[in-house]
């Protein structure tokens, strides 16, 4: 790139952090009655995200007329709990990776009824980078994409709201070997199979905490892996303090009961209250140590074992995606794990910005379905000028209410052991992209004064490789001692030079 190029795109840079983003201040939760104002006979709306809520809030917008643009990184909607197999595969039954195919059959023909009719365009391969309010002095929402899988072209469309259905992501803690290959998120393992029909190898080990991991290990065993170990850092008395929420939740329980069946019949060794201390291997993972844990969340010495595998898929939880809320200047909630905060119509405090899904909170398909719904009769009826009336998502909103007090409970029962960061040794790497070890990030908090995540990246420089702190955020901030806050990333992904220099008025 030239010099001039260069030029050019640190000054889109600096004119989208100026003019339409994260440096903002939000907008107050809109109080009267009156919609934003729209251009052209029909009010368009954006879609970032074509997941369960993502779907949700499209078609229920365009069932009330709203012209829709589904954007979406992936070739086919779905997201990850829908995730289908690339078309080239012709999977014969691939309803046998889903228990909720005939949910996602019925939306699947839905969207395809409302782009035939051009109600809602389907923008695949598109990787949103950035929202942009008032682009072009024209009163709209700019929302710019890399396009397909190199990612190196770039669009951008506009509409008169936007809703931001961008989900969440794996959380990830450090523990010596997670950088071997072979270690991988249960989530990726996941993504693997409904993908791509593929089992990311023979001899599996399933670890960590959180409900994503029955679901994989059960699916790993049917599909023909030897999961070697299901292990679980929680014990099943943990829940027993939320016995209410959970029998308020049959369907809930049942599902959890289904998978505990599979892996009863395929034979998978459970263990609670363990987690995974290390791995190891050479070129590839071929064994973990696990140990048991006390009621305080630490390594009972002594109970150490190891057990030969060629994967392992482990995860602590899950994260919500916020870089597009906080560059747009919405309110989040960072007193723990982040999510974008919303009213009870799905509404952020930025005006014409909505949010629904796991990016508000990890709430699992169904509650995204919910939040979807609301938050298309909130759009559909503000746009054309009407006050929206809550009768209208009333199931919605008590199924809602209902599962975010059950995930609630079900977050603090698969808590991440207490005391994790003690099984951290000074050598492990805890930024993979930079190479970053503990004990660089102990001696920038303990010698050097560091009290705060940024302060760490400055002195360390984790956190600044291709992810940019995303998957190793949680992990630097528990070395370090410290929250993980907000990121402020101007841009939701890594973004070519050449792409910006390109930009309008670059």
């Amino acid at each position: 790139m030239t010099d001039s190029a260069e030029g050019r795109a640190g000054d889109v840079v600096r004119r989208l952090r100026a003019g339409g983003g994260w440096s903002r201040p939000a907008a107050k939760p809109p109080t009267d009655t009156a919609p934003r104002p729209h251009r052209g006979a029909v009010a368009s709306l954006a879609v970032v995200g074509a997941g369960p809520a993502g779907l949700a809030a499209a078609l229920t917008a365009a069932d009330q007329g709203v012209r829709v643009l589904l954007l979406d990184s992936d070739a086919q909607a779905g997201g990850q709990f829908y995730r289908q197999p690339a078309a080239p595969l012709r999977a014969r039954r691939p309803q046998a990776l889903h228990h909720a195919w005939g949910t996602w059959t019925k939306l699947r023909d839905r969207l395809a009824a409302h782009v035939e009719a051009g109600r809602i365009s389907h923008l695949a391969d598109r990787h949103v980078w950035f929202v942009e309010w008032e682009f072009g002095g024209g009163g709209l929402f700019g929302v710019h994409a890399l396009l397909g899988p190199a990612q190196t072209g770039s669009e951008t469309v506009t509409a008169d709201a936007v809703l931001l259905a961008t989900g969440g992501y794996e959380k990830v803690l450090p523990f010596p070997g997670w950088n071997l290959p072979g270690v991988l998120t249960a989530g990726g393992a996941q993504a693997m199979l409904k993908g791509g029909l593929v089992l990311p190898g023979r001899t599996a080990v399933v670890a960590g905490t959180g409900p994503l991991l029955m679901p994989v290990a059960a699916g790993l065993a049917a599909a023909g892996a030897d999961v070697a170990a299901y292990v679980e850092s929680t014990h099943p008395a943990d829940f027993v303090r939320h016995a209410a929420t959970l029998a308020a939740n049959p369907a809930k329980v049942a599902e959890a009961a289904r998978y505990a069946a599979q892996l009863l019949r395929h034979k998978v060794p459970v263990t609670v209250r363990h987690t995974v201390v290390a791995a190891h291997g050479t070129d590839h993972v071929e064994a973990v140590t696990v140990a048991a844990l006390d009621t305080h969340g630490r390594v009972r010495p002594g109970t150490e074992r190891r057990i030969a595998c060629d994967t392992l898929a482990v995860g602590h939880g899950m994260l919500a995606h916020t870089d597009l809320a906080e560059s747009l200047g919405c309110a989040i909630d960072a007193d723990g794990d982040a999510f974008v905060v919303t009213d009870a119509e799905q509404r952020t405090d930025v005006d014409g910005v909505w949010a629904a899904g796991e990016a508000t909170g990890i709430g699992g398909a169904v509650l995204a379905l919910a939040e979807g719904e609301i938050a298309g009769r909130s759009i559909a009826a503000r746009l054309a000028g009407v006050e929206p009336r809550p009768a209208d998502w009333a199931s919605a909103a008590r199924t809602r209410t209902r599962l975010r007090k059950f995930f609630a409970a079900v977050d603090v029962a698969y808590a991440p052991p207490a005391h994790w960061v003690e099984q951290v040794t000074d050598d492990t790497v805890v930024c993979r992209c930079e190479e970053v070890t503990a004990a660089e990030v102990r001696e920038a908090v303990g010698e050097l004064g560091a009290t705060d995540l940024r302060t760490v990246k400055l002195l360390t420089r984790a956190g600044m490789g291709w992810c940019q702190g995303r998957v190793c955020a949680a992990g630097v901030a528990g070395v370090a001692g410290c929250s993980v806050g907000l990121a402020k990333r101007p841009f939701a992904r890594p973004v070519p030079l050449g792409v910006l220099a390109e930009e309008p008025g670059g």
